[in-house]
């Protein structure tokens, strides 16, 4: 199956992204934006989802041009981040799929940066992750909730359908 094909088959409509309520409303202005955007613009997040370890494993993987999305409304290192209070807002950002088609995409199906871990591009999408048990909401120890997608560079801020406190 092509991704569209995919898409379809499995009901996607939606990929999420989560953050911190606090970085809104720069999202807002400037758009869901890589790591290497934000620093390129200098552009100040009050509360990243990730730590400095895993920019700098971004960093050394080409990784931080894109932005991390997730197939479903959770993913284990929201729930650590929340539970460690990292992120003392938590928000899911509901994003429309047209932006896999827009910029350059892939899929992992294991948090991207972590040692070993391969990027397919996106057409691959139900090869490399098995969208059936993800997405019947799998139990929290299963390695599968860690799939990952990634988008180049940026999402504009009108591809996020709807703000979700998580």
């Amino acid at each position: 199956m092509n991704l569209a094909e995919t898409l379809k088959h499995f009901n996607i409509t939606s990929i999420w992204h989560f953050t911190d309520e606090s970085n809104l409303a720069s999202i807002k202005k400037h758009g869901l934006l890589s790591l290497a955007l934000l620093e390129k613009n200098t552009i100040d997040v009050s509360c990243y989802g990730a730590n400095e370890d895993s920019h700098i494993r971004d960093r050394a993987k080409g990784l931080d041009k894109y932005v991390h999305l997730s197939i479903i409304k959770d993913h284990p290192m929201q729930y650590i981040k929340k539970r460690d209070r990292e992120i003392p807002n938590p928000i899911w950002l509901e994003i429309d799929v047209s932006v896999l088609f827009e910029n350059k995409s892939g899929c992992c199906k294991e948090i991207a940066n972590a040692g070993g871990a391969k990027c397919y591009h996106i057409d691959k999408l139900a090869e490399v992750i098995d969208l059936k048990i993800l997405l019947n909401k799998p139990h929290w120890s299963n390695p599968i909730r860690k799939a990952q997608l990634i988008v180049a560079n940026q999402i504009d801020y009108s591809k996020i359908k709807g703000v979700t406190r998580g």
